[in-house]
């Protein structure tokens, strides 16, 4: 899953760039052989293909593995009742991590498409693609989703429980936004993976078993959720006393008044009985 800052926001923006990239690449006139980006002697062409999928590998470990932490992360939450307050960085940064693959994973798989529209076009009639194609894009909405609703309520303060003070929909939206993200990852994953699968199985079917493992995804977290909340608020939070208790408030100072620090009238006389005293003795 993956905040407050940063986010999405760094590749949404030249979203209009790669379409224009992918059908300008489509626009190319079919060749005899694999298009290819020559490279200086001795070394031997590499094909795009090649090219795109190192691409998309690359972004399949930045996102996946990105969204795995803080799956990982999201479960200590759970089981601890509370995390440093360094962690929120943590969270932060990981997110941006996964917004740049996902990033990638778009660019290389619209290069794909468009390739695939000049070499292969057969292949563009695979039911697993288009599956996949949605899978990616219901897994780019979700993130978007948990960006801007989601982790400002969920890191409002990690040393304290998770969700603590949210209402019933913002965290049934957090509960069900993580299953879609889990599930939809390695989802996509599995689905580029398994070569069996294509021009084999409908694509209707591939979705169905996808939601269903939404859903059962999404309610196994709720249990769970509840589970370790009841777990959690037996004991205090372990990290809520690491930024220390609140100052008190300094006390005004105010200045003595200059008629409090004089002394009364019989104060004076006293101190003059004294000073007075040693030469009365001498008389």
């Amino acid at each position: 899953m993956a905040g407050r800052r940063g986010g999405f926001a760094g590749w949404v923006v030249p979203l209009p760039a790669l379409l224009a990239f992918a059908a300008g690449l489509a626009c190319l006139p079919a060749l005899a052989g694999p298009l290819a980006v020559p490279l200086p002697a001795p070394l031997p062409p590499v094909r795009l293909l090649t090219l795109l999928v190192g691409m998309h590998l690359v972004g399949l470990c930045l996102g996946l593995g990105g969204a795995t932490m803080l799956d990982f992360w999201i479960l200590r939450w759970m089981r601890w009742g509370g995390m440093p307050p360094e962690i929120e960085r943590t969270f932060l940064f990981i997110s941006k991590v996964v917004s740049v693959g996902i990033g990638l994973l778009w660019l290389s798989g619209l290069g794909f498409l468009a390739l695939y529209a000049v070499e292969a076009p057969e292949k563009l009639a695979n039911p697993k693609l288009w599956a996949k194609i949605l899978v990616v894009v219901v897994l780019t909405v979700n993130g978007l989703l948990i960006h801007a609703l989601v982790l400002p309520s969920v890191l409002r303060d990690v040393r304290r429980p998770m969700l603590a003070g949210a209402s019933g929909i913002e965290a049934g939206i957090f509960l069900v936004s993580g299953a879609v993200s889990g599930v939809s990852w390695y989802t996509a994953f599995a689905l580029g993976l398994m070569r069996e699968l294509n021009d084999r199985v409908p694509a209707h079917l591939l979705v169905l078993l996808w939601l269903g493992a939404t859903v059962a995804a999404s309610l196994g977290a709720a249990l769970l959720w509840g589970h370790l909340r009841r777990l959690a608020a037996a004991r205090p939070p372990r990290f809520l006393d690491e930024a220390g208790p609140p100052a008190p408030p300094a006390p005004l100072a105010v200045p003595p008044s200059p008629i409090a620090a004089r002394p009364s009238v019989p104060q004076e006389r006293c101190v003059r009985l004294r000073r007075s005293a040693p030469a009365l003795a001498r008389a």
